[in-house]
């Protein structure tokens, strides 16, 4: 038995399946404000290089690689005790720089871009929120960044 289609139409055989989903958005690009790239082949998701960070907190440093695929929340913590709840500083793995913000969190902490682009140009970037354990603690592609922004999420 099949399912009919609901303007009346034929019945699709019962394997069918109607929900087509998008092809996964990948960060092919990413740099510090000063132009070092922190894409590493070290570490890996589903065969991209993932994002390297550093992390810092008040008592300790460490780093963070996550997927670079759109909304993935693949991450692995290295030499850092992550604590949900806990605002920390996201800075680049080469030249220690502090990436900038992006906007406020919903959370109350910051959203930090990233860049996808040498230029730091805030229209070619992702974002994370500094926020360890909050819903934007993953990569967030930036037309979903100034979404947020232009219906007064923060």
């Amino acid at each position: 038995m099949g399912l009919k289609n609901l303007l009346g139409g034929q019945t699709l055989p019962k394997e069918t399946h109607l929900e087509v989903l998008p092809p996964h958005q990948v960060v092919e690009h990413c740099f510090c404000p000063n132009g070092h790239s922190i894409l590493s082949d070290q570490h890996q998701y589903d065969g991209y290089p993932g994002i390297l960070l550093k992390l810092k907190a008040a008592e300790q440093e460490g780093l963070l690689s996550l997927s670079p695929i759109i909304g993935d929340p693949a991450r692995t913590f290295h030499n850092f005790r992550q604590q949900n709840g806990d605002v920390i500083d996201i800075c680049c793995p080469v030249c220690d720089t502090v990436f900038p913000i992006y906007n406020q969190c919903g959370c109350g902490a910051h959203l930090i871009a990233l860049f996808t682009s040498q230029k730091n140009d805030y229209s070619d970037c992702i974002g994370i929120c500094q926020r360890i354990g909050c819903l934007n603690a993953e990569i967030i592609s930036g037309r979903e960044l100034r979404l947020l922004d232009r219906v007064n999420y923060f």
